[in-house]
């Protein structure tokens, strides 16, 4: 549909495409210069399952440029440490725990549930009368020229679809990134594609866990262990070779490789998915008035 002439005066200063962690908080740090934001998302709310669970100082101390240190910080804790345990039970290596102020003014590590996190970012966006948020609006094209760019845009709602003219472009939408395929940049593959079971569960009762992070190095089952807010825990253990990664997410699997951990009785599932690490980065991040950011620069 894209029909709008390049002289065409712009709707919007930024068009953020995808309203996750990154575009939320880029539409954050622009809110307050008085610009026209519009952060397009085509779900209907934020996902509310478990995926990211770790961040550092430096993001902490983008969040309090943002404005929001005081409302993440009742959602987020300090991280106990790391740990890295060999097969006789033996600690190797340990981080210790981030309880003192680190070099960007806060702890060096949190630990976080992404859907609390999220919700304070949208909620912040409420602050500003420019930005504006529109869920169930997929953008489906992006044409660029000197002066800005030319989205074609879909209303989830009614499917109609209309152009909306903008000075930049940010492609905050993930590893299918639409705006990192019209840039049109390829992909560095450093070579890592590791598929991972991550397995998350929320305890009933009470269980002997550890409150570091644990890295069990075990050569016949790596796997890592967080202990993440509240009583959410998270395991992530290696898909070895033999393992059917579409079977191994079925409930007594996981609990046969929980086992060494916890039982049935002590936690319930939340949340099961293969998830395989790649080591890629685009190589490219800007074409003119286009831009990515976040998920977008280094994954599919």
């Amino acid at each position: 549909m894209i029909s709008a002439p390049a002289d065409a005066r712009p709707e919007l200063d930024v068009a953020v495409v995808g309203c996750g962690p990154t575009g939320a908080v880029l539409a954050n740090l622009l809110g307050p210069r008085g610009w026209r934001i519009g952060v397009f998302d085509r779900e209907p709310d934020l996902l509310d399952q478990p995926r990211a669970v770790h961040f550092d100082g430096e993001v902490m101390r983008i969040f309090h440029a943002a404005g929001l240190a005081g409302a993440m910080t009742p959602l987020i804790r300090p991280s106990a440490g790391m740990q890295y345990v060999n097969v006789a039970g033996t600690v190797m290596l340990e981080r210790k725990p981030a309880a003192a102020t680190g070099l960007h003014g806060w702890a060096n590590n949190y630990l976080f549930h992404q859907p609390d996190l999220e919700r304070a970012l949208r909620q912040g966006l409420a602050r500003y009368p420019g930005v504006k948020l529109l869920l169930r609006h997929e953008v489906e094209a992006v044409v660029q020229d000197d002066a800005g760019a030319t989205l074609s845009v879909r209303s989830l709602h009614t499917q109609a679809v209309r152009d909306v003219r903008a000075r930049w472009v940010v492609g905050c939408d993930g590893a299918r990134s639409l705006v990192r395929d019209t840039i049109g940049c390829a992909q560095l593959d450093l070579g890592l594609h590791q598929p991972w079971l991550v397995v998350d569960v929320m305890l009933q009762r009470d269980v002997a866990l550890p409150a570091p992070t644990v890295q069990f190095c075990d050569p016949a089952r790596p796997a890592t262990f967080v202990n993440v807010t509240g009583r959410r825990r998270r395991w992530e253990i290696m898909l070895m070779p033999g393992d059917d990664a579409q079977t191994i997410t079925q409930p007594e699997r996981m609990w046969e490789l929980l086992a060494r951990w916890i039982h049935p009785g002590d936690a319930t599932l939340v949340r099961a998915a293969v998830y395989t690490f790649h080591s890629l980065i685009a190589e490219r991040w800007r074409d003119r008035r286009l831009l990515i950011a976040g998920d977008s620069a280094h994954k599919r």
